[in-house]
């Protein structure tokens, strides 16, 4: 089974777990969160766990013409 830990995580910029997956960071402060976020390589939208779901995601919502 799944064992729980306590870790330092931040979120990206819309900040809901279901949509954005949480980021390990040490950042206590706005100016260290603004410097990781301009060193990030990774895209905002990769941790979305939402486009996961077999047929949910957003991104297929969006070709389909949900929104």
């Amino acid at each position: 089974g799944e064992v729980p830990e306590e870790r330092m995580v931040r979120f990206r910029t819309l900040g809901c777990w279901p949509v954005t997956a949480a980021e390990e960071s040490d950042a206590e402060t706005l100016g260290a969160v603004a410097a990781q976020t301009l060193r990030s390589r990774r895209s905002e939208r990769s941790g979305r766990l939402v486009d996961r779901e077999a047929g949910g995601s957003l991104e297929q919502q969006k070709r389909e013409g949900y929104f």
